[in-house]
């Protein structure tokens, strides 16, 4: 549509000049001049001469070739000849490619070139030399641009009887025949070159063809596509690559035509000596690579009522209560309630409202972020903070200071309230069961249930109000354990009774809170390095040194300077040990998929690459696609347990499975597109493309065992055969 708008355009403002006189007053004389040279004048019946539309352009102009691409229009010839003259179709010579208004690729002449045309005699006629008139007549049209465009036309015509001095010139036939483009013949030395087709969604085929030229010629090769009948081309663009260059177009049919079976291009590469020679090859336009994202594989979700993903985001809710990530702060919350069996049931609801109310606050939350960050147009999915470094240097000093706090290093009192964060104390307090319910929903984030992730990968897709009611339900069903026991106080008696065994308790979770901090420090390190995680752990110890101040040095017996002087040490040290070790390795951005040597995949697996799994299943492998990362502990579980597993293996070596990790640690626009394609928020995602099928893959849950897998490649070889 855009490429039809510039010739519309063009075309009107074609129609408002004049014709006549060139129709621009501002120059004295049109910048193209035409004339027309013979290479001769005796012709016989069945004789062939070869007539040129000789054009001269001025400096800084150009005509345009058969295909002029994104704007201008060709050269025209019409011939008025004699009975039993034929004239042949142009013989356009070679082009040149040239940037019009600043993004148009356009193909043409600048200074001067030949457009030959074979004039052939019948059989049947007889004259030789013509003794009578016999004239030629050419009415040739063009279009010239510099800054603006001018039409021009003209009429040519020649006697042969009488033709004028300096008409017939067989050099100038020539020299223009040198241009000319010949056909490409295989393995030629000239240039070689290598074309992709992809499909895409809108119909179009996406062409990219690499070119490399002889050693011994000089300059960046080219390609130039001729525009099949019923078909627009768009893009026409050209980057260098090593060896050569990379050129690629879009052939669009118009409405209501097929693509086109094939295309005929024409290839130039300078020669040593500075001449520039044409091929003319055709190449099918059949589909070598596949378009991963020409296809809504999650549109057969789309008929779903949507209280079947409320349900599926309640259950999923539900069961990330038993997910890894969040075990440390559950087994916290457990050891509150059971420190809670002698409280009254008033107290007891109101702690375990508190931590519901944390649940539900942060995935309000969440929710709000997601559809801010949708409403830029940015593709995000569930755990998308985990892919931010100084997220996860944040949290983890969070969670280390936690683990301090259960080894009795130091004991913070939130303001406000009379309980110890993280339900550390035989009282916990209202603010921290809140503050736990939080924490317990940020550890979550990393971890996609069963059913969850088919429900938020539905929110995600949404309008803004069904995007926060999925994720409030989601909420619910994480906080509805904790809404039932405080709202049935008596069933806590179920629980073990205090006693010694708490504090032994609570300094196993404190080891349990710690190896969550070693698990963040690998997470961050298979971002950022190893040297990261040596300058965040030397922090972590600053960190350690600031509580053991504040939770050895103070009492209730403390004075206010002795307060203040304590605190505004602990805080120096925590500041400055920020800006010295850690504020340095946050400060630039990270690059897009930047992956540090540490994060290279194992054997067998490659990093995902969208082109080369496009090609992989362009050339009927089976493909078997791992949306994992880092951060997900159930990604990991499955991939050491499950992906690992040696009939696995084996089942991946027999079938001639491309094994392909999609790792979404970092922020990986293509990833998180095919996420998107699948209706899935976030990871693990397991995906088996069938030989060569796009169209129809097999998706695993998020929980898989090693039949599983197994079965699921069966079904893949059988569908592919």
């Amino acid at each position: 549509m855009r490429r039809f708008a510039r010739q519309l355009a063009l075309v009107v403002a074609l129609g408002l000049l004049p014709s006549v006189g060139y129709g621009v007053s501002n120059f004295d004389r049109h910048p193209v001049q035409a004339r027309l040279v013979l290479d001769d004048d005796d012709i016989g019946a069945g004789d062939t001469l070869t007539a040129a539309i000789v054009l001269t352009m001025d400096d800084h102009w150009h005509t345009y070739w058969e295909f002029s691409g994104d704007a201008g229009l060709p050269t025209k010839i019409e011939w008025d000849l004699p009975d039993g003259m034929t004239a042949g179709p142009i013989q356009w010579a070679g082009p040149t490619r040239y940037v019009e208004a600043g993004d148009l690729t356009v193909f043409g002449y600048a200074d001067e070139v030949s457009l030959l045309t074979s004039l052939t005699l019948a059989d049947t006629a007889a004259f030789g030399r013509p003794t009578s008139p016999a004239e030629l007549t050419a009415r040739v049209s063009w279009l010239v641009c510099a800054e603006i465009c001018i039409p021009g036309d003209t009429t040519l015509t020649v006697d042969l009887a009488d033709p004028a001095s300096g008409l017939i010139d067989p050099g100038i036939i020539a020299e223009g025949s040198t241009h000319l483009s010949l056909p490409w013949t295989t393995g030629e030395d000239l240039i070689s070159w290598e074309p992709t087709v992809r499909a895409t969604n809108s119909g179009q085929l996406d062409v990219t063809v690499e070119l490399a030229s002889s050693d011994t010629m000089g300059g960046m090769p080219d390609l130039y596509p001729i525009e099949p009948v019923g078909t627009f081309i768009e893009g026409n663009r050209r980057r260098p690559i090593p060896g050569g260059a990379e050129v690629g177009f879009s052939v669009v049919p118009y409405a209501g035509e097929d693509l086109p079976a094939s295309v005929e291009i024409v290839l130039a590469a300078r020669s040593a000596d500075d001449q520039i020679q044409y091929r003319r090859a055709e190449f099918d336009l059949t589909r070598s690579h596949v378009d991963l994202f020409a296809t809504d594989y999650a549109a057969a979700q789309t008929g779903r009522s949507l209280w079947v993903y409320l349900i599926m985001a309640l259950v999923g809710g539900l069961i990330l209560n038993l997910m890894p990530c969040v075990l440390p702060v559950i087994s916290l919350k457990v050891m509150a309630l059971v420190s809670q069996t002698g409280e009254s049931p008033a107290r007891v609801r109101q702690l375990g409202l508190a931590f519901c109310g944390g649940v539900l606050a942060t995935f309000l939350l969440l929710a709000v972020v997601v559809i801010a960050i949708k409403s830029t147009g940015e593709l995000i999915g569930w755990g998308f903070q985990f892919q931010s470094p100084i997220f996860i240097i944040s949290l983890g000093a969070l969670v280390f200071v936690l683990g301090l706090s259960l080894f009795g290093v130091v004991t913070f009192r939130l303001p406000g309230d009379t309980g110890q964060l993280g339900g550390l104390a035989d009282q916990e307090g209202l603010v921290g069961s809140f503050a736990n319910g939080i924490l317990a929903t940020i550890l979550a984030t990393p971890c996609t249930a069963p059913f969850l992730g088919t429900a938020l990968g539905f929110a995600f897709s949404q309008p803004a109000m069904t995007t926060l009611l999925i994720f409030t339900v989601t909420g619910i069903g994480m906080a509805l354990p904790y809404a039932l026991l405080a709202w049935h106080p008596g069933w806590t008696r179920l629980l073990p009774k205090p006693g010694p065994w708490m504090e032994r308790f609570k300094q196993a979770m404190g080891f349990l809170l710690m190896a969550t901090t070693v698990w963040l420090l690998w997470v961050l390190g298979r971002q950022l390095g190893m040297e990261a995680v040596i300058w965040t752990t030397a922090f972590f110890l600053c960190l350690a040194v600031a509580a053991t101040l504040v939770g050895q040095w103070l009492d209730l017996r403390s004075t206010p300077v002795r307060r203040r002087l304590v605190w505004a040490i602990s805080l120096v040290i925590v500041v400055g040990a920020y800006l010295w070790l850690i504020h340095p390795l946050v400060s630039e951005p990270l690059p897009i998929g930047d992956r540090s040597a540490s994060a290279q995949q194992e054997d067998g697996w490659q990093d995902f690459d969208r082109t080369e799994v496009e090609s992989l299943i362009g050339e009927g492998r089976t493909v078997f696609i791992d949306f994992t990362a880092n951060w997900c502990w159930t990604c990991k579980v499955n991939e050491r347990i499950v992906l690992a597993d040696e009939r696995v293996i084996t089942a991946f070596r027999e079938g001639n499975v491309a094994l392909i990790k999609a790792d979404w640690t970092h922020r990986q626009p293509d990833i998180t597109q095919m996420l998107h394609a699948f209706g899935r928020p976030g990871v693990p995602l397991y995906v088996i493309f069938s030989g060569g099928r796009a169209e129809d893959p097999i998706v695993l849950p998020e929980v898989i065992t090693a039949d599983l897998v197994i079965d699921a490649l069966d079904q893949s070889v059988g569908s592919s055969d």
